[in-house]
């Protein structure tokens, strides 16, 4: 955003340096964004292949961590699936139980989707008062006999605009 025409050389300058601040905000926010898009994505995917596994009948692979422990010699490896008293993992997976766990990934991103929104609101609020303050310690510099008792809320917002905090996006895009 340029700065107004309006204004003096030193209150343009002022007004560059904290769009140049709002602007890091903005790109901020728009990173966290998405960043939460791509892990409510990595979540529904994780569902979608534990569904898979289930479905196959197949346990959790091993990780790397566990088949260097277990290529230790000292390390003798427990046969886990040996064990035919209990019933299949197959038996008791339907598609009611894979709606409810995409629920539940649901739940937790819109949980944090809401928590996101709101600190991202609460730091556009925060730069926006301390901007209106340096805006108004620079008024009293620059004459301080017509601005002694100026208060920040008297401050255009024209002058000192609060970064806009977009709370519209989806985190499925389709």
């Amino acid at each position: 955003i340029t700065p107004p025409p309006s204004l003096s050389d030193p209150l343009k300058e002022l007004f560059r340096q904290q769009e140049v601040v709002r602007m890091k905000l903005r790109l901020q926010h728009s990173i966290e964004r998405e960043k939460l898009i791509v892990s409510n994505e990595q979540e529904v995917l994780r569902v979608h292949y534990r569904a898979a596994r289930t479905l196959a009948n197949q346990t959790l692979p091993f990780s790397a961590c566990t088949v260097l422990l277990d290529a230790e010699v000292y390390n003798v490896p427990l046969d886990s699936q040996s064990d035919d008293s209990k019933t299949s993992v197959r038996d008791r997976f339907n598609a009611r139980q894979f709606m409810s766990w995409l629920q539940d990934v649901d739940d937790k991103f819109d949980k944090l989707k809401t928590c996101l929104l709101m600190r991202q609101q609460h730091e556009a609020a925060a730069l926006n008062a301390v901007q209106r303050l340096e805006w108004q310690l620079k008024l009293q510099e620059l004459d301080p006999a017509t601005y002694k008792s100026i208060s920040i809320y008297e401050i255009q917002e024209f002058y000192v605009p609060l970064v806009d905090v977009n709370d519209d996006f989806e985190l499925t895009p389709i």
